[in-house]
């Protein structure tokens, strides 16, 4: 039975006689063949009209998001000149013009057609991003103890990250709307819960950050920390590496050398940099490197679920991982890995019971790595990685 036919049914049972349910059936088959063939020619539009309308409110959500966490930022930075004894009358439209230049601020990829010096260059570009990010914001806040100011640094970095979201994505929702292209659109549409999910991380960590709390990714540094509560002695050795931590603890007759960033301010620190000091300067002869970071677990892992392996527990862009392996690698030295897993948000938020419970659990393991593959008298490297903010040496 077609549709008309049961149109008609419908109509008769209602009591509408045969002249007027027909007079009905023209009417309705009219208006669905008009709707018809405005679908066939008006698609694209419609379905414009539907991601558009999805795309453009997750837009106007995030520029509200950003707008907030700019006036988060500079209140905390008036907060901080106030606390400090400035006058009263500071000028927050500076501060809101060097914070707006930084979210506007781009570090642009070295050429890669010759990979030769490759990483040489991006550490460089890096660090002279770090550099130019740390100074325009003690700029700000000229007489403040350095980790303040670091903190507002992580806390303005994940404000630029969001800007470039929504400058990126505003670009392919104007495009599709300029060329009335569906599939451009559709493209954002489909990446909007992902989108959402690492946009509202990025948001809890810039308050996070400016509270100076340990975020879930300072798992590894503070895996160390902990590891040398336990140690029979540590001390401290001298160094030029700029943010980073370094110590020798003696564990049960192990020589541990421990490397981490500098908290309790957040950094990363310049690990490669700091075991190739230990390697190739101080001649350490380590039976193995063990290094403990945070990692993106899969759905369906467990938060705070362990994972060990070989090679170089970091992430990032590769350049201090790369950095590392090819000490390892030139020296022949082993390289151990713990994991522990956490989501996008768990890593950029506050750290949650989970994570700092696994925190125990990862130090457990690392000693019995060192008893068992490190001999009384031997040496092992043993690296925190991650943001160590909120976590001291």
């Amino acid at each position: 039975m077609d549709l008309l036919a049961v149109l008609q049914q419908v109509l008769l049972q209602t009591g509408l006689g045969t002249s007027q349910s027909n007079a009905w059936l023209i009417f309705l088959s009219n208006i669905i063949w008009i709707a018809m063939i405005f679908l066939f020619f008006f698609q694209d539009y419609v379905m414009i009209w539907r991601y558009a309308y999805t795309v453009g409110s997750f837009l106007t959500n995030l520029n509200r998001l950003i707008t907030n966490n700019v006036n988060l930022v500079i209140n905390h930075v008036d907060q901080l000149l106030r606390s400090n004894g400035s006058p009263k009358n500071v000028n927050k439209d500076a501060i809101e013009k060097t914070i707006k230049d930084l979210m506007d601020f781009v570090v642009i990829e070295p050429v890669n057609a010759e990979p030769t010096g490759l990483m040489r260059t991006l550490k460089l570009l890096v660090t002279t991003y770090n550099d130019r990010l740390e100074d325009s914001i003690r700029s700000l806040l000229p007489s403040i103890e350095r980790t303040l100011v670091q903190n507002v640094v992580d806390a303005v970095d994940g404000l630029r990250e969001l800007n470039f979201i929504y400058k990126v994505i505003m670009h392919y929702y104007r495009l599709s709307n300029k060329y009335r292209n569906p599939y451009l659109m559709m493209q954002v549409y489909m990446l909007l819960p992902i989108l959402r999910e690492y946009v509202d991380a990025l948001n809890g960590a810039i308050s996070t950050f400016l509270k100076g709390q340990p975020v879930g990714d300072a798992a590894g540094p503070l895996t160390v920390y902990r590891f040398m509560r336990g140690c029979s002695s540590v001390e401290e050795i001298g160094h030029n590496v700029k943010d980073t931590y370094i110590g020798l603890c003696n564990f049960e007759g192990r020589r541990v050398y421990v490397v981490k960033a500098r908290g309790p301010g957040g950094t990363v620190g310049n690990l490669d940099d700091g075991i190739a000091y230990l390697v190739e300067r101080v001649s350490v002869k380590p039976r193995f490197i063990i290094t403990v970071d945070a990692a993106l677990k899969l759905e369906g892992e467990k938060t705070g679920s362990i994972a060990e392996g070989v090679g170089v527990a970091m992430g990032g862009i590769g350049v201090e991982r790369f950095n590392i392996e090819r000490i390892a690698s030139k020296y022949g030295i082993p390289l151990y890995a713990v994991l522990i897993k956490m989501s996008m948000p768990e890593a950029l938020s506050a750290m949650p019971k989970e994570v700092e419970g696994a925190v125990n659990d990862a130090v457990e393991r690392v000693k019995r790595a060192i008893k068992e593959g490190v001999g009384e008298g031997e040496e092992v490297i043993l690296v925190g990685v991650g943001n160590t903010g909120g976590v001291a040496q």
